[in-house]
């Protein structure tokens, strides 16, 4: 079989068992690029796919600047794929049996306070001065990622009817493990949000069902957000950690910072274990010697 046709009846295939149209996309762009490369290697039939080849592919993507998480997340798409191809026959080795994920560095990316102040200044600066749709877009999404702890996937597929005003909470029905949950909303955020709310309904004829669109009144994409934190990273100089993701890790420090316990950080953040929670007080501690100056065990012992 091509291995060109190969790609195309597992998207099919994920397609009808109903994955996510994130994780489509996650198929659809590794099957682009791999795809590109087998062809200037000259691999065109799945029966010329060797341990070698996947090998090859992932030190390629290593060469061109890859990240361990990126490589370890085509690697495991890539073993879904050669498990498919063994199930439906296709092949009859596991080419990536003895191809083992690269190491990691799993610790929370730690944004500098220095930075969000830096970046919360500038765009309260430019809503200010544009009064713009995406001036006050993007002062809104960053509100949003640090005041709920959101992840990306999650913030771009919220819908106006997902946010209840009145019992101060948002529904979140696309999350990491798939299933449907919740998170309170602060006052202060749901100032800004109704804020925005106002101003998109002002401006368009009918107003979008999603809550963060572009000017044509569509919904961001994932990629919209990257691209404006890395641009705003950009024009600021920032040069440390700051991503969309990183700003979770924001909200989860802030917690911390406000005296709030490892339950209720595990709770806001929703992690299934409290072990996630609780490595981050490590990352943190520095941070955190203000509480331990404020709450000394030590005061008037010695």
């Amino acid at each position: 079989m091509l291995v060109e046709m190969s790609f195309k009846e597992l998207i099919a295939e994920k397609r009808f068992q109903g994955l996510t149209e994130n994780s489509i996309t996650s198929y659809v762009n590794l099957f682009s690029d791999f795809g590109k490369w087998l062809r200037k290697e000259g691999v065109k039939d799945t029966q010329d796919l060797t341990s070698s080849v996947i090998k090859g592919y992932l030190m390629y993507c290593k060469e061109k600047g890859n990240k361990p998480k990126s490589i370890n997340s085509k690697l495991k798409l890539l073993r879904a794929w050669v498990r498919w191809m063994i199930d439906e026959d296709i092949i009859d080795k596991d080419i990536c049996k003895n191809i083992k994920l690269v190491r990691e560095d799993d610790s929370p990316k730690i944004v500098r306070e220095e930075d969000i102040h830096l970046a919360l200044r500038h765009l309260r600066r430019k809503k200010r001065r544009e009064d713009s749709l995406y001036s006050i877009r993007n002062h809104t999404i960053m509100i949003t990622l640090i005041g709920t702890g959101l992840r990306v996937s999650e913030l771009v597929s919220l819908n106006w009817n997902d946010i209840d005003f009145n019992d101060w909470l948002i529904t979140i029905r696309t999350s990491k493990s798939r299933k449907r949950g919740s998170i309170p909303l602060s006052e202060a955020l749901a100032k800004e949000l109704k804020s925005w709310r106002d101003y998109v309904q002002d401006n368009f004829k009918e107003a979008p069902e999603a809550v963060f669109v572009t000017r044509e009144g569509k919904r961001i994409t994932r990629n919209g957000v990257q691209l404006f934190i890395k641009r705003l990273k950009k024009d600021l100089g920032i040069q440390g950690d700051f991503s969309p993701h990183a700003m979770r890790n924001v909200f989860i420090k802030r917690l911390l910072m406000n005296k709030a316990n490892l339950r209720e950080i595990q709770l806001l953040a929703r992690h299934s274990k409290i072990e996630v929670t609780r490595q981050y007080i490590g990352y943190f501690q520095h941070e955190l010697k203000e509480v331990l100056d404020e709450h000394d065990p030590l005061r008037g012992l010695i």
